[in-house]
């Protein structure tokens, strides 16, 4: 029978639905503000549910919940795949074998919705037909939670319910396990976080428990990572059973250290945490949701210096990190072209620091300059091709058929932005070469009347489009034409 209104309840569905509605039109959009929160409201939305009974009313707002918890899984395949994470295609495995077993379910048979967004995401191959899932999400309306059933415990006179009695075992609930963010030294973790080697971090997890199982005492997470000597640098974390009812907000602090460095092109270490109560015998169901993976970068620019100025190596780290979130590039590619990099951020910084090219230098002598100091760097020797044809032309300069193009500025001061007329020819050299990927660099050597030049502003990363395809154009600039110090004070 219908309890009377329940005014809690009511406003507490109300409130996730209205949450949800709110994130889901940005969830598939680039910023992960609307994700996150997307993943927040369904934990709230989830814990208003797991107190209610069955009914016709409960089960449409389950059928809602499991339909907005796959999408969210469906979402976090596109942002792993446009920030090209390894093996984002699990998100989607995910997604497909929730949808096939909430398929199979009996609990939601009767919903029609619900079967049509299972149908859509049974047969999803592109990240570009999640916008009609959306579109059918966001016409999904819901009636008021008002008189919602309530789990009937008892008459408050000592009388058990005819259906709970000689029961032997209550039932047994879901728990939910949600990671709801790490920090670093007190800053949120981000997509990718540099932790020097060798330096100890304090590393802050938080997370929520919907339902502590009956008999379980604590709960341990623990790190995992692919090699087994990787798993004691960052801490595991207990704890013991609060006092009260869920949902818990549980929150530790560890020590974190990264004892080995890693080489400058190879991938970030990575760490998945995961949960684990001591004793699960009267708990139904575990589910671990929420951002529980950790890539940490350990290069060592101060006992490997990549150009030998380190502001330079500093700047390059963050283009490196800038690339890789672009999707469909080979690791290989990346890591050449960082080298590539690495040989045009030392030219950069010594055209600044030795004036190096004079006002007006051509540009046969600005390639003669430019492919002997590459030549001489030890990671690039005999890999620097001069001239390789591709795309029916002919390229300045390839490094293991990464093109890099170069061009000289004698007219005026400009900057990475300004050279974008160069980017159709470097990037019809790159997709000759196979590759979608390609340098341009520019020296500028316009006659100086006053300082300029800082490399963190002469190197940038550019998203060029070709046809269908999109290329990347990184943009490395040489500044030359400066006079002597002495003369800006005349």
């Amino acid at each position: 029978m219908k309890n009377e209104p329940n005014f809690e309840t009511f406003h507490q569905a109300f409130s996730s639905r209205i949450e949800i509605n709110a994130a889901l039109d940005g969830a598939l959009d680039a910023s992960v503000q609307n994700f996150e929160r997307l993943k927040k409201a369904c934990l709230e939305l989830e814990t208003t549910i797991s107190i209610v009974d069955k009914g016709d009313v409960e089960d449409q707002y389950r059928a809602y919940h499991a339909a907005i918890t796959i999408f969210a899984i469906l979402a976090e395949w596109k942002h792993a795949i446009r920030n090209a994470e390894q093996d984002a295609q699990r998100f989607l495995n995910s997604a497909k074998l929730k949808a096939s077993e909430a398929k199979k379910s009996s609990a939601f048979s009767a919903d029609e919705r619900l079967r049509v967004f299972l149908d859509q995401v049974a047969g999803v191959k592109s990240v570009n037909e999640l916008d009609v899932i959306q579109d059918h999400l966001k016409q999904w309306s819901l009636p008021l939670l008002l008189f919602a059933n309530l789990p009937l415990k008892g008459f408050g006179d000592g009388r058990i319910p005819v259906w709970n009695r000689n029961s032997e075992e209550p039932e047994k609930l879901e728990t939910t396990v949600a990671f709801l963010k790490f920090d670093i030294d007190g800053e949120p973790a981000q997509q990718w976080n540099y932790l020097k080697p060798g330096t100890s971090y304090d590393l802050t997890i938080e997370v929520r428990v919907s339902h502590w199982p009956k008999g379980a005492s604590s709960l341990s997470l623990k790190p995992v990572t692919v090699d087994i000597r990787e798993k004691d640098w960052l801490p595991s974390f207990t704890f013991e059973k609060p006092e009260g009812d869920g949902p818990f907000i549980l929150t530790g602090t560890g020590r974190a250290v990264l004892e080995i460095a890693h080489s400058f092109g190879s991938r970030p270490y990575e760490f998945l945490y995961a949960a684990e109560f001591d004793d699960t015998t009267h708990c139904r169901d575990v589910a671990i949701v929420g951002h529980r993976r950790l890539l940490l970068e350990g290069s060592d620019v101060n006992a490997n210096p990549l150009t030998g100025f380190s502001n330079v190596d500093r700047h390059l780290l963050s283009i490196r990190d800038k690339l890789r979130t672009f999707p469909g590039l080979h690791t290989d590619d990346l890591a050449n072209t960082m080298i590539l990099l690495s040989g045009l951020g030392n030219i950069a910084a010594q055209a600044l620091r030795d004036g190096l090219f004079e006002a007006g230098t051509s540009e046969a002598i600005y390639q003669n300059e430019a492919t002997k100091m590459l030549r001489n760097r030890s990671d690039i020797g005999e890999h620097l091709q001069g001239h390789p044809a591709a795309a029916g032309g002919i390229t300045d300069l390839t490094f293991r058929d990464i093109p890099l193009e170069l061009k000289v500025e004698n007219e005026k001061a400009l900057f990475p932005k300004d050279f974008k007329k160069y980017f159709k020819q470097t990037a019809a050299y790159a997709i000759g070469l196979g590759k979608r990927l390609g340098v341009l660099s520019v020296l500028e050597s316009s006659p100086k009347n006053e300082p300029i030049g800082i490399v963190e502003d002469d190197i940038e990363v550019f998203m060029h489009s070709s046809g269908q395809s999109q290329v990347i154009i990184v943009v490395a600039i040489i500044r030359g034409g400066f006079p002597k110090p002495s003369t800006y004070s005349r």
